[in-house]
């Protein structure tokens, strides 16, 4: 069969399809968007913050994402890991620190031009590789 003959595009390394419909929450009441006039073309003011509110929070993701990259990078550099790992050593550091994720991120970056990691942070990292070194493949 060509690629072009497939009805789903392949995903991932098992070639596996995804159908192309989210799948809907059926926890939710509501069967669609609020409407707080007669046109239904027209989303009500809630609907229109909420949407606001959605594209702030993927813009700082998006503002954010490169910082957490970079430090994932130092971290694959200087623990000798995969990119994976250094994720779950980010996501384990985040965790038992009680400190965001983005924050423990950019206390990573200067550490590449010699700057030490806030002590705190330092004590979380070393136990968080004993984690990873103790339990390969397993999330800490």
């Amino acid at each position: 069969m060509r690629p072009s003959q497939r009805l789903y595009p392949r995903r991932g390394r098992t070639g596996g399809h995804t159908p192309a419909v989210a799948p809907r929450d059926t926890c939710s009441p509501v069967s669609g968007p609020p409407h707080d006039t007669d046109d239904p073309g027209q989303p009500s003011a809630e609907s229109a913050e909420a949407l606001h509110q959605e594209i702030a929070q993927l813009q700082e993701a998006l503002d954010r994402r490169p910082v957490i990259d970079l430090a994932r990078g130092i971290l694959m550099t200087v623990w000798s890991c995969t990119a994976d790992e250094a994720w779950e050593l980010l996501v384990d550091v985040s965790q038992h620190s009680n400190t965001k994720l983005y924050t423990v991120a950019e206390a990573v970056l200067p550490s590449i031009q010699g700057e030490p990691l806030p002590a705190y942070l330092q004590d979380h990292l070393a136990a968080a590789v004993v984690r990873l070194r103790a339990h390969p493949g397993r999330r800490t």
